[in-house]
């Protein structure tokens, strides 16, 4: 599988980062960058369902590894 390198730079490595400088819009966006050059390779939106969905899955899998844990001790 192909690796993805940022366009400008090279760099392999990303990071996402709330966007605070957006005009026009109230909407919170999450940019996706380059972790030298930060230069933007891709936008998400800030309530993102899927992502919504996996904190939830992981906190409901904690609290019940935790209730888990309790009943066996």
């Amino acid at each position: 599988m192909a690796e993805s390198r940022c366009l400008k730079c090279g760099n392999t490595h990303f990071e996402v980062v709330h966007a605070n400088n957006l005009e026009g819009t109230t909407r919170a966006i999450l940019f996706v960058q380059c972790s030298d050059c930060g230069s933007v390779i891709g936008v998400l939106d800030f309530l993102n369902i899927s992502v919504q969905a996996e904190r939830v899955k992981n906190d409901m899998k904690t609290k019940l590894e935790n209730i888990w844990h309790q009943l066996n001790h």
